[in-house]
């Protein structure tokens, strides 16, 4: 009798697990805090296949706010003390100095972001897009060069001499290896801290 209660309490625990996991895949809303983008905890969330709401993140003449309409509701929240957000495309963006990153690997130990911004050339706007790093989600959001990867980790030569053997120019850094399904930076790292 122990035996099925046990099989019932893993299957219902698993199936929980799965859902919540599931919703989240499907989640557009506001992460506040570092945290709860490390849980996975979405404020003013949304199934975005189901239901709908926007969210601003450059609001007309007041780029340090965020808008958010929800349920009939507006709210604006200030990008300087709000981590981040997930919009209804499943693209997850970090806030850094009121401008939006996207991050382009979720669930990679070292996290890589794309900030993309206009430039004029005489009357003509182009678009450029920037690459940047974190080593976990709440650290500081820094430029991606080979350089400032070495001064992030700093004791791991292994890692280093990875860097110059496989990247010629910080342009390849933000290279995708499709082989291993994550960015290259990432798989260099996790091979360099196995023995």
């Amino acid at each position: 009798m122990k035996k099925i209660v046990i099989s019932i309490s893993l299957a219902v625990i698993s199936f929980a697990v799965a859902n919540k996991a599931a919703a989240q895949k499907d989640s557009s809303g506001i992460y506040k805090t570092v945290s709860d983008y490390q849980q996975s905890k979405l404020s003013y969330a949304i199934n975005y296949k189901t239901e709908n709401h926007q969210i601003k993140d450059n609001f007309l003449f007041n780029e340090d706010k965020i808008v958010v309409n929800h349920e009939g509701h507006t709210y604006k929240l200030d990008k300087n003390s709000t981590y981040g957000y997930k919009n209804s495309k499943g693209e997850t963006f970090r806030f850094v100095n009121k401008k939006e990153y996207r991050l382009l690997n979720p669930g990679e130990s070292s996290m890589l972001y794309a900030y993309r911004h206009s430039t004029s050339t005489k009357g003509a706007a182009n678009y450029v897009t920037q690459y940047y790093f974190s080593t976990d989600a709440p650290s500081a959001v820094i430029a991606l060069t080979k350089e400032n990867l070495k001064a992030a980790y700093p004791n791991n030569h292994k890692f280093h001499d990875a860097l110059d053997a496989t990247f010629k120019t910080d342009e390849d850094l933000a290279s995708y290896d499709s082989f291993h399904k994550m960015y290259k930076i990432n798989h260099l790292l996790e091979m360099s801290k196995t023995k």
